[in-house]
């Protein structure tokens, strides 16, 4: 996430929780209402749902363009697990290749596993 001053949110900025936080599921989004600190920065943000939540750090805070790129990111890898799990037709073009960190040759082991564990239960 940021790393340099220019990350910097103002009062006003609309943001988005990257985290889930009490009272405040992930993805809810929000306005900064106060800024304080010099070195560490830390933000109070009155939430959509009605939560305020103060001393938040930028970490836990994304602008809502920077959340739809990291959901942009994160998507074709969610739907290429999905269809390696569920066994669908691109499965075995898929497991040649790392998804989610995973690399191919575990996939189709674990995929050849399930196929075995089905045909043996009925």
């Amino acid at each position: 996430m940021p790393s340099t001053a220019t990350d910097e949110l103002a009062v006003g900025s609309a943001v988005v929780s990257t985290v889930g936080l009490r009272g405040v599921p992930e993805g809810t989004t929000g306005k900064v209402i106060h800024v304080q600190g010099l070195s560490w920065i830390r933000y109070w943000v009155w939430f959509d749902n009605g939560q305020r939540v103060g001393t938040l750090g930028r970490t836990k805070l994304a602008t809502p363009s920077e959340w739809e790129r990291r959901h942009d990111v994160v998507a074709p890898v969610s739907s290429a697990v999905v269809a390696v799990a569920s066994g669908g037709e691109g499965a075995a073009a898929s497991t040649t290749a790392d998804v989610g960190g995973v690399p191919g040759h575990l996939l189709e082991r674990s995929r050849a596993a399930r196929a075995r564990f089905a045909a043996k239960n009925g």
